[in-house]
């Protein structure tokens, strides 16, 4: 009896030893203190529990390639266990290792695939690897047996990928059944709307959205579709109406102010629609229509000068340089001759330079081409060949050389022309 009380006793110590020495490192992790906690776990033995301390302590502190290397010894060691997989993949979700993180979700799924966090991570992560057809394959398997609302909108969310316009109905049906199931779900709603708007279906998206705001009135999300589809509709009035709550809560978001404002000027309120879009502009200052309509506003206010700047802008975003279209040709050149339909080859080089590139006389020269060799038509290569040497220098130093726009000699160019003469 005397024996199995001192061995009793000596349990109790060690236990009590033990508890001493796991504390001070249990203690600093729970108060975040990870630097203190990394110096004392290195004074230990390396376990598989001291290694996942670890980790989280390097995590904690940012150090997530040090983390990974530490969650990849514990998947070593403890590899029947999900969580060395989950903790490898949250790591390399960090480090933006995304093909590795799937692997380690799969290998934590194939020990546990009840695990609902997992799953919903490897939903995730498919998703923003743009994997829609996996990632919608994966939400319908764990909407069998889970009808949650985040699950139900992964499912939508892959769907409205993966469906083009011609199956968006699957995709409406999918918002409206988490609209059924989850009245309150505000999200369900804005992604329904912006469907419903991007078609056109104005009154279903006011009839959707005003059917949320009789549960909440204040939800923002809502609140500018609401308003974006009263724009729309030609409901000016109440577009403003629900644009001032929005402008009053803070919101200055581009679609607020940019449809606020289209309001405004509806209503022939042109400097309120001055002062919004002018803020919509500083958001995206190359939007044609935010410049168009804050032009047009400010030259029916006191900024005229300003009004004809805006549209003068607008002008040249809307028309690409000569330049930008010149290349442009080029290209589609390029891809006739590839297609061998030489006539439309032809067409392009011709419009290429009577529209944009005056200046590059070989574009006649490489239309003759086309004409003698591809075509087979010699009166149009004479005729284009004629023209082109029409355009050689007559007299001047290097005059026998076409010359570019900053006059430099275009080299071989001599040898062009003469190739033309003969």
């Amino acid at each position: 009896m005397r024996k199995l009380f001192i061995s009793f006793c000596l349990s109790i110590c060690c236990c009590f030893l033990a508890a001493q020495n796991a504390n001070p490192i249990q203690e600093t992790m729970a108060n975040y203190d990870y630097e203190t906690a990394l110096s004392l776990i290195d004074q230990e033995t390396p376990t598989v529990p001291l290694l996942y301390q670890k980790g989280k302590a390097l995590r904690g502190l940012g150090n997530n390639d040090k983390a990974l290397s530490v969650f990849r010894e514990i998947v070593a060691q403890d590899s029947l266990n999900p969580r060395a997989y989950i903790e490898a993949a949250e790591c390399c979700k960090s480090l933006a290792k995304y093909r590795e993180a799937l692997d380690y979700y799969q290998s934590a799924l194939k020990l546990n695939p009840d695990n609902k966090y997992v799953h919903l991570q490897y939903i995730s992560l498919l998703m923003n690897m743009k994997r829609y057809r996996e990632s919608l394959e994966e939400s319908n398997l764990l909407a069998e047996r889970d009808s949650s609302a985040y699950v139900l909108h992964l499912r939508a969310e892959s769907m409205s990928h993966v469906y083009d316009n011609t199956e968006i109905a699957r995709v409406v049906d999918a918002y409206l059944d988490i609209r059924r199931r989850y009245p309150e779900d505000y999200l369900s709603v804005a992604k329904l709307g912006n469907i419903y708007v991007a078609g056109r279906q104005l009154e279903d998206t006011i009839e959707l959205t005003e059917e949320y705001r009789a549960i909440d009135s204040t939800n923002i999300f809502v609140n500018r579709i609401n308003a974006q589809a009263y724009c729309l509709n030609k409901d000016y009035p109440k577009a403003i109406e629900r644009y001032e709550q929005l402008l009053q809560e803070k919101d200055s978001t581009f679609q607020t102010c940019f449809y606020a404002g289209i309001s405004y000027y509806a209503v022939e309120d042109f400097y309120a629609a001055h002062d919004l879009l002018e803020r919509a502009l500083k958001e995206d200052g190359s939007n044609i229509n935010v410049l168009y309509y804050l032009g047009r506003a400010c030259t029916k206010t006191s900024w005229k000068d300003e009004g004809v700047a805006y549209l003068k802008t607008a002008v040249n975003i809307a028309m690409p340089g000569d330049s930008v279209m010149a290349r442009l040709y080029v290209g589609l050149a390029d891809c006739y001759k590839m297609a061998l339909q030489f006539q439309e080859q032809i067409n392009t080089l011709l419009e290429q330079y009577n529209k944009y590139d005056r200046n590059n006389h070989r574009l006649l020269y490489d239309i003759a081409f086309v004409y003698y060799y591809q075509l087979r038509n010699v009166p149009k290569a004479e005729q284009y060949l004629e023209a082109y040497l029409k355009t050689r220098p007559k007299s001047g130093k290097g005059a026998v050389q076409e010359v570019d726009s900053d006059g430099m000699p275009i080299i071989g160019e001599n040898n062009r022309y003469n190739a033309a003469e003969k």
